[in-house]
């Protein structure tokens, strides 16, 4: 089998395809691949491929081929002929007995090549096929220069309940065509998603690392998923009401719709029954998950909770770092201590974008692991207080990067209006205030016992305090004792009254 699909690569702030990750656009399909046009084909000439596939009856009785001649170098002496000779793995023959005492299987040294031609970039593809077709190409040159064209058939497999899909698709992850999900003759039934997820979680994660696998997979379950929800509805009544009327549409009008849609021009009211279709493919899309009627169902149920626990209190964003985690890496396979880990076991920055974007996985498994411990010590009875409910939403970002987005109620029953009305005491001003500062806290122990001054070229003045801009306030931070927030007697014109006394009250500190 083969799969048509598109996996790109997402911006990297190294600028490099090997620190970006991957994403798919579009579905996956999978075809039979047209095994006797490839056979026929093959093999190829002898100067044409000389150091893969080789017709044996071409080859010289007695002599080397000169198209492998030509790349060997030839050494006058024997000094290193034996140390050339010497390999990975013993002889077995070199002490029969030993060898024969022992548990330890001998493994010969053997080669994969890339057959799913990830290696090969369509820059050298597209390369590749315009020097052939170049004008001054001569007639011999590309009747002897051929491109081969593996052909697939012309429909898409059955992708329920086909055990040799996955194996045909991924003979390298498959390596002894077994072991495939759905597979009848295993005693015990084990659901696709399962199954998956055992996959990817393989100790060698060679599941994991490869890059199409885990879209083909997604994608699968993703039309499995509209695909039974689409057969929930077609029993419904009122499916059955509108089908007639929607079997009415033609090709060309659902075109037009799709084109209309992506120019924003469409309107609801032109086709009544393709308004049906639209909607119908709405419910279903709502619980397909990674889709947008999916982020438009979410939408739905956090008003649900509005309508039922009032406007939520905190809007809150969890974006972890994982290029510079530890526990990324670790569960990337990178072996650390987690209990001692050493500056110099982090590798370089670009490195760990390298680890993080060949792991997704492991990306997921780290970002999972923080946020269940945020939500089970920090916000579940944490230092939030009593809170009624939370919902939180999971996005990538850009780069492929997961962040969460959190709603928060607290257990109180004060009203928008209520918070206006109060906010006019200074009483409730106050621990209004202290409570936001006692949950709401900075980090700057790197800066801590540090003293640097920073001449700002402006006078020294705190009668009118200077316009507050982005670069004042660090330099601000940079002058400042920030263990104990006391001022900088230096005598060096630089703006050294402490943070809190120079932020206005309108800006969170």
């Amino acid at each position: 089998y083969r799969h048509n699909s598109c996996i790109i690569k997402l911006h990297s702030p190294f600028h490099s395809t090997t620190t970006a990750q991957t994403a798919l656009k579009g579905n996956c399909i999978t075809f039979l691949q047209d095994v006797p046009n490839i056979v026929n084909s093959l093999p190829l000439t002898l100067d044409e491929l000389c150091d893969t596939l080789k017709n044996i009856a071409q080859l010289p009785e007695d002599d080397v081929p000169e198209c492998i001649m030509s790349t060997m170098e030839q050494k006058i002496g024997d000094e290193e002929i034996q140390s050339e000779r010497i390999g990975y793995i013993p002889d077995p023959l070199s002490d029969p007995i030993e060898r024969t005492s022992t548990d330890s299987i001998p493994i010969s040294n053997s080669g994969v090549l890339d057959v799913n031609g990830s290696s090969v970039s369509s820059d050298e593809i597209t390369n590749y096929l315009l020097h052939k077709i170049k004008n001054d190409g001569t007639k011999e040159q590309m009747d002897t220069e051929n491109v081969y064209l593996i052909p697939h058939s012309s429909k898409p497999v059955n992708e329920y309940f086909n055990p040799k899909l996955l194996v045909g698709l991924y003979p390298t992850l498959f390596c002894y065509g077994r072991g495939a999900p759905e597979d009848q003759s295993r005693p015990v039934k084990v659901n696709l998603r399962e199954h998956i997820r055992y996959l990817l979680s393989y100790n060698d994660r060679r599941f994991e690392t490869n890059h199409s696998f885990i879209f083909v997979v997604f994608n699968l379950l993703q039309r499995r998923d509209a695909c039974f929800h689409a057969q929930l509805i077609a029993t419904k009544p009122y499916f059955r009401a509108s089908a007639d009327e929607i079997q009415s549409l033609k090709s060309k009008d659902i075109e037009m719709a799709l084109d209309n849609i992506s120019k924003k021009t469409y309107s609801s009211e032109s086709n009544s029954a393709l308004n049906k279709l639209l909607h119908h493919i709405k419910t279903i899309g709502g619980r397909v998950m990674g889709s947008a009627y999916s982020r438009t169902a979410l939408r739905t149920r956090i008003h649900a909770l509005i309508y039922n626990q009032g406007l939520p209190s905190i809007f809150l964003t969890i974006n972890p770092a994982d290029i510079h985690s530890p526990v990324a890496l670790y569960f990337a396979g990178v072996k650390l201590d987690l209990d001692n880990i050493q500056i110099s076991q982090l590798m370089t920055t670009y490195k760990r974008a390298e680890i993080i974007a060949s792991h997704p996985v492991a990306t997921a498994k780290f970002f999972h692991l923080l946020i269940s411990n945020i939500l089970n010590t920090m916000i579940s009875g944490g230092v939030l207080g009593p809170i009624k409910a939370y919902f939180g939403t999971v996005e990538s970002q850009g780069r492929g990067s997961l962040h969460l987005h959190l709603l928060i109620w607290l257990d109180h029953e004060m009203k928008p209006a209520d918070m206006k009305q109060k906010i006019q005491n200074a009483d409730f001003r106050e621990k209004l205030i202290a409570y936001l500062e006692d949950i709401i806290k900075e980090d700057l122990d790197e800066f801590k016992n540090k003293h640097i001054f920073e001449n700002l070229d402006m006078p020294r003045t705190f009668n009118t305090p200077p316009r507050l801009s982005q670069d004042n306030i660090y330099a601000a931070l940079r002058t400042i004792d920030l263990t104990g927030l006391a001022e900088n007697i230096n005598k060096s014109p630089v703006w050294s009254t402490p943070i809190k006394q120079q932020l206005s009250p309108s800006i969170p500190y």
